[in-house]
């Protein structure tokens, strides 16, 4: 059985006969997951002149962005926007460039997002490998030698030099026996996930006069004046459209969980369309548990179906509406959070503290959904002239395995500090240091945790990351 995963049934992620596998794909760099950090590890590596392999486990780049369609994506918030690496400037040109006739600041169409991602891989010289999920590790004196992907076919075996774990999950670095954390520091549950949608047929023009005739621009707008049309309703603030959901809820017509976080957003290019952030599942938050994803998808579909019919009852704009997108996966803002050489913490975060070497500057906030409020009202503690905090290279530097580094959602942070880090523009950030930091190591035959951040940062500085 040469190309068959034979499994170890005391073993939970399976035992790989190796040495009956045949190398299937190999190169200098293996990237695991083709996400917001995946995609840009892997461009940063390649422009670097490295034979760089993209694994990815979906039949698309950009992750959350496409997949989950978590779109418009949150800025660093830090003066003289964008703060950010080389690459997210690239893709924000072209994605301006495709919406010059309606461009909506920090926000795009996720299908075209995703092509955007696949074009400029394809440029750097990426070679990308779709339909293969991490599903074992070959370790072998604390490096990885080769990860084994389930494909259609069968179990296939991919060699490499340096492996970037860009899944979101930790996926590649848990199979490879690294360490972690997940959920609150007192509960273990992480936060809740989310299923996004899109609805087409809406007539715009009544549904915004009626969003603006509720004087709450701050929560109910047409966007006229800019930033696109927006409504929002949630558990913890008062707005003008939160009576009209209690009504609905009352009489039977919307469950009362779509009032705890739902917010309704325009995407530039879709002149009908209106995107969703909700159902949001505070009893579903584990993104690693088959059986709370199953359900997640199940409920979460029968949710969107009667919310649907809410708008057409209570909104005007929606007698033709229909839906014409629901995430392919859900939105999952947290699970595992690899052990690295240094953890970023809440006091860092909060106390807006700077590191040589740093790979990414950001100020949003704390952002924890559900549960207790960590933070979340809390002012930073910092420098008011220099209003950022930075996330060091050493974040992404397993510290159980030699030659593997973590980019995106699960880089080495506690559970207050990764609310605020896991915006995309700070994975692309991360994803690219990843990427160029891997190439460094090729050259000058270096293993991640010998590298310098400064050395990866100033790398960056050159290629044209926007640090202050």
């Amino acid at each position: 059985m040469t190309d068959k995963l034979r499994q170890d049934s005391q073993a939970g992620s399976g035992c790989v006969k190796w040495e009956e596998l045949p190398v299937y794909l190999n190169a200098d760099i293996i990237v695991c997951g083709g996400g917001s950090a995946g995609a840009f590890a892997a461009m940063a590596a390649a422009k670097e002149g490295r034979d760089v392999l993209l694994v990815e486990s979906e039949g698309y780049l950009g992750g959350s962005a496409v997949g989950a369609l978590v779109m418009p994506y949150m800025t660093v918030r830090v003066p003289g926007e964008p703060r950010c690496s080389y690459l997210h400037r690239e893709l924000d040109r072209r994605i301006q460039e495709y919406h010059k006739e309606k461009h909506i600041p920090n926000s795009s169409d996720p299908v075209i997002h995703g092509i955007l991602l696949e074009q400029m891989c394809q440029e750097s010289g990426v070679k990308i490998l779709f339909h293969a999920k991490v599903c074992g590790v070959d370790r072998q004196e604390g490096s990885i030698r080769a990860i084994a992907v389930a494909c259609k076919d069968g179990i296939r075996k991919i060699a490499g030099k340096i492996f970037i774990d860009g899944t979101g999950d930790g996926s590649l670095a848990v199979l490879a026996g690294a360490g972690y954390e997940a959920g609150h520091p007192k509960t273990g549950v992480n936060q809740p996930m989310s299923l996004r949608y899109i609805i087409d047929g809406v007539d715009k023009a009544p549904l915004g006069e009626f969003l603006d005739s509720l004087g709450d621009p701050d929560n109910a707008r047409s966007g006229k004046a800019g930033g696109g049309l927006f409504g929002c309703v949630v558990a913890r603030k008062d707005s003008a459209l939160k009576p009209i959901f209690r009504q609905a809820v009352e009489k039977g017509d919307l469950d009362e969980q779509s009032m705890a976080y739902w917010t309704m957003f325009e995407i530039p290019g879709r002149g009908d369309a209106v995107a969703f952030n909700n159902p949001e599942f505070f009893d579903l938050t584990d993104a690693c548990d088959p059986l709370q994803l199953t359900e997640l998808m199940m409920r979460g579909r029968a949710f969107i179906y009667r919310e649907l019919m809410f708008y057409k009852k209570y909104f005007p704009g929606f007698t033709n509406a229909y839906i014409s997108n629901i995430s392919l996966v859900p939105g999952i803002r947290e699970s595992r959070r690899i052990h690295t050489k240094y953890e970023l913490t809440a006091a860092d975060v909060l106390g807006q503290r700077k590191f040589e070497g740093c790979i990414s500057q950001c100020n949003y906030p704390v952002d924890v959904h559900g549960g207790e409020r960590l933070f979340q009202d809390d002012l930073p503690e910092g420098n008011p002239e220099k209003p950022w905090y930075e996330i060091p290279y050493d974040c992404l530097v397993s510290a159980d395995l030699d030659n593997l580094l973590v980019a995106g959602r699960c880089i080495g942070a506690d559970f207050v500090a990764q609310s605020s880090i896991r915006i995309q523009i700070c994975c692309h950030s991360m994803g690219e240091a990843a990427g160029t930091a891997a190439a460094i190591c090729l050259e000058e035959s270096k293993l991640p945790g010998e590298l310098n951040g400064a050395e990866v940062s100033g790398r960056m500085k050159q290629r044209g990351a926007d640090f202050l």
